[in-house]
Order: structure tokens, then sequence, then C-alpha cells
């Protein structure tokens, strides 16, 4: 009897192996149903060695420093971030993650030395020191704690790093620290991006080693004209009220100015700054610098406006300054990385979207085009790396479709047509060597998590980093056979575009049976939801629905990013109009195909999302019944100056614009339950921006329901605290469809 039992158990464990059913809770245990991950994978400079971040398997929120042995692809553990004593963040570290979007903690972040023999790395409020020879850690200054923006200089001799508004060198042999700046404070920092860099530029840094290290450019940032709000940081025993520099649409910005200084005069005590001209005009954008192959500073330039951008060079030598080429936008300019410089020929490679779609081009350094590298009606995601030697540059596209992401290579001398280094159908991002020899391919698809390889320069394999399988063992396992994987398809935008989507079904699905619908989506510019790639909670959290009985869409309607300039220009002076129009667009589209209950059919949004939720609440009141709205901008006038101003022009100057922005006017038209859920201390989408809201839905009389964090920014990290997040939206339509 006993062995009958024993077998009963074994082959009902095989048999319903795989068909649990996802919940909530599970989604934010340890360990991750994604698996194994690998986090801030970077090479060695010298393409010895491979390393990442990786969190404990009893607790996702805390990073380790790994990395993978080369040659038999086996990972190890270099530092246990347990053994770091952790204190409390400043809120400027606070602010910088949060712009990061770096939610956990331990080891966040690191760097390599040139050389490929150290790293080092900020944590715990300390400075630390890896020796990987030594295998030793150490810290590297004391007394100096919530150091920001920590690097070698390009030739090792140096790290250099901001503490308390000023910009800090030291010599890692003698340990001695050099001043670079000494009066940051108050309004004025040095060597630091302002709030719109971080925020909206992708620039986190404000400051840049020449090649020879003879040179270090840095800004200023002088934010005594921007407006000084008291923002309210509500926690759940007490109220901190903070004086913040915030820049609304509009209104005054920080002044940048940018600088260089002779690193013989910094270790001489001298602290005269050598001021770049960036014009008479205060009112503009540093937005990116790089010093070139000629130890030239190539820094560029943009409008208020954002439809002109300049790309100057900068001698410290000559004090030369000329103006390398203008690249201009009847909408706007996107930013993009400050190009790739060559190293063994005085040529640099820059990216512009002038034919309407992003594409690669070869320039000299004096400014003159070579000629452009990629060309087509489609476009380059990014420099991927660079093999001079060889003559190939390498690049992430999605050439033959926007679902998927791949690797291509061009050459660089003479015309060739891109040649994909990826063959399987998904999303490959990947990381390349310097050497650009070899690459890691991190590979996954709606339904594979993502897998880990490491690749020849030419595609071929050479070793499986993270098989990552979904087999016995794997967290997803036990619920493996119950994902069900999504469909895509188009239909047209009434301007006639092809629209994307993808289209969860539960299982079982009948066509005679009408479902309710929620549809998940963002809506707004920079951003795609619909792809063939692993979409991590976002889309587990789409399975925990379809389990429970709803169709899950998404649609990335006009507006949206990897489409081309045409495409996402729809949204110029357009915000709650043209996505609105495209994602009832969508539900009618399904609605049409008769499995549809239109009287069910809800939104859950967040950020961008949660402003198109409350959009298509005022402007569609009768083709959604349920909306969540997280995080929702209600009035873009309270938002940034960057983002804002970029796609709808100053308030003062296009006045309609911000009005068919403006959800808080229309709030009258709101027929459905709308939840609307926001961190209590957000410095993005400040908590204003529902507590108007709030007050516009009670003097109107109208019923809502809310969930506030006590605490928490835009992300409401923790995972507590998106247990109950997620939970709230699953209850919310459970309750109301």
């Amino acid at each position: 009897m006993k062995t009958l039992l024993i077998l009963f158990f074994l082959w009902a464990s095989w048999a319903f192996a795989g068909e649990e059913k996802l919940t909530i809770e599970r989604l934010f245990q340890s360990p991750e149903l994604d698996g194994s991950a690998v986090v801030n994978l970077q090479f060695s400079p010298n393409g010895q060695r491979l390393s990442f971040l990786k969190p404990k398997t009893e607790d996702y929120e805390v990073l380790d420093l790994w990395e993978f042995d080369l040659k038999s692809g086996v990972p190890k553990r270099i530092v246990d971030s347990s053994k770091l004593k952790f204190g409390t963040l400043s809120e400027e570290e606070k602010a910088r993650r949060e712009r990061q979007r770096i939610s956990q903690k331990g080891i966040v972040e690191y760097y390599w030395s040139n050389d490929g023999q150290s790293l080092i790395f900020p944590a715990a409020g300390e400075l630390y020191l890896y020796d990987i020879g030594q295998q030793q850690l150490s810290p590297l200054v004391k007394g100096m704690p919530n150091v920001l923006d920590v690097r070698f200089s390009p030739k090792d001799s140096y790290i250099s790093f901001v503490h308390n508004q000023n910009l800090l060198i030291i010599n890692p042999k003698t340990s001695k620290v050099y001043p670079v700046t000494k009066g940051g404070k108050g309004a004025i920092s040095y060597g630091v991006a302002e709030f719109v860099a971080q925020e909206e530029m992708s620039r986190f840094t404000g400051y840049w080693w020449s090649n020879d290290e003879r040179f270090l450019a840095l800004t200023k940032v002088d934010e005594s004209d921007v407006k000084l709000i008291e923002r309210y940081d509500i926690d759940a025993d007490k109220v901190v009220v903070r004086q913040e520099r915030y820049p609304e649409a509009g209104s005054a910005n920080a002044v940048v100015q940018l600088a260089v200084i002779a690193t013989d005069n910094i270790l001489k005590g001298k602290t005269e700054l050598q001021w770049v001209p960036l014009g008479k005009n205060k009112d503009i954008y540093l937005t990116n610098a790089k010093w070139n192959s000629d130890n030239k500073l190539v820094y560029q330039v943009q409008s208020r406006d954002q439809k002109r951008l300049d790309v100057f060079s900068y001698d410290p030598v000559t004090r030369k300054n000329q103006l390398l080429f203008t690249e201009t936008d009847k909408n706007w300019v996107n930013l993009h990385i400050a190009g790739r410089m060559l190293k063994k020929t005085a040529r640099w490679i820059w990216i512009s979207e002038r034919t309407g779609f992003k594409h690669l081009y070869l320039y000299k350094n004096d400014g003159t085009l070579v000629r452009p590298l990629t060309k087509g009606d489609w476009l380059v995601d990014a420099i991927v790396g660079v093999d001079e030697d060889q003559g190939w540059v390498y690049f992430s596209a999605g050439m033959h479709t926007p679902l998927e992401k791949h690797l291509y290579r061009v050459r660089l001398e003479g015309e060739s047509e891109p040649e994909p280094l990826t063959k399987t159908a998904g999303w490959h991002n990947t990381v390349m060597s310097e050497k650009a020899d070899v690459f890691v391919d991190f590979f996954s698809t709606p339904v594979t998590p993502t897998q880990v390889f490491l690749r020849k320069a030419n595609g071929d394999s050479i070793s499986t980093l993270n098989a990552n399988e979904v087999i016995a063992g794997h967290p997803l396992f036990p619920y493996k056979d119950s994902l069900v994987a999504p469909e895509f398809g188009t239909f047209k935008a009434a301007t006639g575009e092809l629209i994307y989507y993808s289209l969860f079904k539960p299982s079982g699905f009948k066509s005679n049976k009408k479902y309710p619908l929620i549809v998940i989506g963002y809506g707004g510019p920079t951003a795609q939801l619909v792809t063939k790639a692993w979409p991590g909670k976002r889309g587990l959290l789409a399975q925990v629905l379809v389990q429970k009985g709803y169709v899950v869409a998404t649609f990335d309607n006009r507006g949206s990013s990897r489409r081309g300039k045409q495409f996402e220009g729809y949204l110029k002076n357009a915000f709650g109009t043209v996505e609105v129009e495209d994602q009832v667009a969508g539900v009618e589209y399904l609605v049409a195909k008769g499995f549809i209950d239109s009287k069910r059919v809800g939104f859950n949004g967040w950020s961008y999302g949660g402003f198109l939720a409350l959009s298509l609440a005022t402007k569609a009141p009768t083709v959604f019944q349920a909306l969540v709205a997280g995080a929702p901008v209600t009035d873009f006038s309270l938002y940034d100056t960057h983002y804002t101003e970029r796609y709808l022009g100053k308030p003062q100057d296009e006045a309609a614009a911000y009005q068919k922005a403006n959800v808080l006017p229309l709030v009258n038209q709101i027929k459905a339950n709308v939840l609307v859920i926001h961190g209590m201390a957000d410095d993005n989408v400040l908590f204003t921006n529902s507590t108007l809201f709030f007050k516009k839905m009670q003097m109107a009389g109208k019923l809502y329901e809310s969930v506030t964090y006590p605490g928490a920014k835009h992300g409401v990290y923790g995972k507590e605290n998106q247990t109950h997040v997620y939970t709230s939206i699953t209850d919310f339509f459970d309750r109301r469809l």
C-alpha cells in the first residue's frame, strides 16, 4: 500500500506539473519567475571578463556582483552584498535612482577599470574598490558617504565622483583626494545632470574625461530661477515638506554651463574653469558631450522648443569652438546618444532621423559627412559595437518587423546591405565586447524568459551562459502549461497607418462566447508595448487576468516608438486625441469579431498610461466600464519642461493643446468606474495631479476609488507594495466588470 501511495503521488506530481495557476502573490515572491536574472552585464574593457549583477535567490530585491567564466560559461559570485553595511541613502541619491528606475538594493551599479583589473561601486553609503587579482574588497574613501557618478579615468590614473554638489578626483594609489570644484552648494552644482537631463534626456552625468586624461569637461548647474515648489512627502507616520526645484512646463529651467579644466591644474589646487561658449541664449539644453579621437569635446545644444539641435566641437588647447552641423525638425528633434567616436581614424558615427527614420551616418571629426551607413523605411535602435580593424559597425534594429529586435552589421568602408546576426524569431538585446569580437545575446519571446548566449561577432554560438529553460526546478515550471501565448495582429487607424496589437485569450477559448476585455496600455511617445519579447511582471499580470477568464489586449497607437517620425509625430499638440481614437478603434475592432462583451471592457495604464485611462474615461465614456489610472498626469501644465514642451510647446504659446490634454475640466463626462493609484511622495508626476482630480470628482458629485501609497515615488517599489498594487487592480476589475 505504501509503495502504491508513493507511486500515486509521483504520478500526480508529474501529471499536474506546469498546470498550477498563477497568483498575484507568487509574482512578487522569491525566486523570481523569470528564472536566473542577469542585470547590468558588462565586458571588462580588456574583454577578458564578463560581469553582471544578480538577485539573491532568497530576495530578488537585493543584488550581488557576479561574473561568468568566459571559457566554461560557469557563473560565480565575486561580491556578496550582505557583507556590506547598508546605511540610509541621501535624498539626492534616492532621486537619482528614481530617475534611473533602480528599485533594487545591494550593489546596484559598478564600473570597470580600463585595464580590467579593478572594479569600483558605491554601496552602503561608501565607495568600494574590488581588486580582481587579489580578490579583495576595500573601502576607497572614508568619511564621504553617498558619493555619486563614480568612474575611472581613461588610463585609470584617477577615480572621479560627485560629493556634496562638487566634483572630486582621487588617486587610487595614494588615496589622495583633489577637489575639482568647491563652489557647489544651494542651487549650484558641479558635474551633475540636472533633473530634466536625467528624467527626459537619459543623461545621468555632468562630466567627461578626455581620452588622454589631460582635461576634464564638466557642467555647472544653476537652479536659482527654477520654480521652488513645496512637495509633500507623505509617509505612514510623518509628512515631510520638501523644497524642490521643479521646472513646470513654460517656467524657467536650470541654467547649464559647460567648462573644461586641465588635470595638471587640479593637482596643483587650481580650480579656475575654462568656459566653453554655448551662445548668448541661456535658455537652451546641453543634451550630451563626448571627446573625439582628436581630444576635442563634441557637445550638443538643443533649442528650448527642441526643433533645433546644434553639434559643436571645442578644442581646449586653442579654445576654438566650431559648429559641426545642425539637425532640425518641424515637430521636434529626438535625442540619441552622442555618437560613437572612432579611435583609429578621425571619424565618428552619428545617429539621425533626418530621413524620417533613425539611421547611422559616418562623419569626419571636422563635421564633414562621409556617407550614410544605413537607410530605408525602418530604423536603427542603437549602435552595439564597432570593429575598426575588420571594418564592421554592429547595430540593433527591427528591419522586417517592429515586433522583433535583432543584431545586424554593415561595412564601415563602402556600401553594404545589413547582415543579420541573430536569426531566431523574437527579441534580442545584445551587449558587445570593446573589441567587437564577441557579444552576449539576451534572447526572449512572449512565453520564453530571457536566455543568455555568448556568440562570436558573426553570430556563431560560443557557449550558453544561462539556458534558463523552464524545466523541473525552474520557478516558472509549475505554471508552464497554464501560460498562454499572445496572438499578434494589426488594424488600420483612421489615417491609414497599421496599429499593432497583442491579444491573450483564455485557455479553452470559444469564439461564440462573450468575454470581458481588459486593455493594458501606455499610449505615449518613446514607448512600445507590443513586442515579441518576454514582458516580465506586466505580462505575467496579463496571464493572471487571462486565467480569471478575461481577454487581455494591448494596442500601440499612433505616437508610439520604433515606427518612424511621421508615426510618432501624430502626438504633436495632440495629447488626449489620437491615442484615444486608436485605443477605442482597437476595442471596436475586437468587439466586431464577436467574442468581446462590449459592456465589460476595462483599461489599465500607468504614468502616461494613467493619463490615457482618464482621457478614455472622459472622452470615450461609453466604451470602457472600468479604468485604472496609475500615477496619472491630469494637467500637463504641471509636468516638466523638456518632456511636455517637446510635444505641446509652452502653455503660454499653445493653450489649445494644453486644454485638449487636460482631463480635469471633463470629469462631468465620466460614466465609468475609475480607480486612481498614486505614490504619495511622487517627485515625477506630482501627487497634486491626483488630488486635483479627486477634488474635481467630489465637486461634480462623481464617485471614484483610490489607492495611495505613503512614501512611494513614481514607481511604487517593494514587493509588498507591488503585490498590493496588482491585487488592487485585479480586485477592481473583478468587482467592476
